[in-house]
């Protein structure tokens, strides 16, 4: 195992004392291999537990600065790369959902 796997295992390791030790469905505790790290700035992380007894997927933020935590069930069946991928993409404007409104009006895509 080379320096960077012991980082992971670490970063892993602190979200699992610091954020979700155990399954909120069903109790069991998790195990670094259940926890996902899809994005770490430093600053703030957003983690996925996807629960190795019963399944259940748990999203959590957490705040290094604050050490503040917020965990959410996700019921999904996108994969953790598919959620890395959704995750770093940019945010949405107005501007962007007005071109999209503006095109299917323009093309009979949508009545209103």
């Amino acid at each position: 195992m080379d320096s960077n796997d012991n980082s992971i295992l670490d970063k892993k390791q602190f979200f699992l004392d610091s954020v979700a030790k155990f399954c909120d469905k069903c109790g069991t505790p998790y195990l670094p291999e259940d926890v996902n790290i899809i994005q770490n700035t430093g600053v703030s992380a957003i983690i996925h537990f996807s629960c190795h007894s019963c399944k259940s997927k748990n999203i959590a933020t957490f705040v290094s600065p604050l050490g503040i935590s917020n965990r959410v069930p996700v019921n999904t069946d996108l994969t953790v790369k598919e959620i890395q991928k959704f995750a770093s993409r940019r945010e949405v404007s107005l501007e962007d959902i007005l071109d999209i409104y503006t095109y299917l009006k323009e093309n009979n895509k949508i009545s209103v």
